[in-house]
Order: C-alpha cells, then sequence, then structure tokens
C-alpha cells in the first residue's frame, strides 16, 4: 500500500486499462527496503522494480513480453 501511495497507483491504472493483463492489489508484500527505494510490483511472482514510475510500467511490459506473456 506504500508503494501505491508513493507513485505505483498510476501504473495500476494503466494497466488496468489493458484488456491482456489482469491487476491484483495485495497488501503489505513485506519488501520495507524496496518499497521504501523503489517502485515495484510483483509479476507473476517476480519482483520488478525500478525507480521511477513511467519506467516500472515500461519494465513491466518488457518483462511480459521477455516470457511471452503478452
Amino acid at each position: 500500500m506504500s508503494n501505491v501511495a508513493e507513485g505505483t497507483h498510476s501504473v495500476m491504472e494503466e494497466l488496468s486499462r489493458d484488456p491482456n493483463i489482469d491487476v491484483v492489489e495485495r497488501g503489505c508484500l513485506g519488501q520495507c527496503t524496496m518499497c521504501r527505494d523503489h517502485r515495484y510490483a510483483r509479476v507473476e511472482g517476480k519482483i520488478i522494480k525500478s525507480q521511477q514510475t513511467d519506467e516500472l510500467i515500461d519494465d513491466i511490459y518488457q518483462y511480459l513480453e521477455e516470457e511471452d506473456w503478452l
């Protein structure tokens, strides 16, 4: 939730508009240090992290494409 409050809410909104992606909001993922220092998301069990919100969106899409989930 802290990560969402710090900027990833816009990432969730953008990804939610993509019909090929299911977005699920979870509570604490136990990644305190990462949550404090990065924007991150758990994608298919893997943590994707970036310094900036817009980079996180790009990194998520890149990961999904590399793994053939898109």
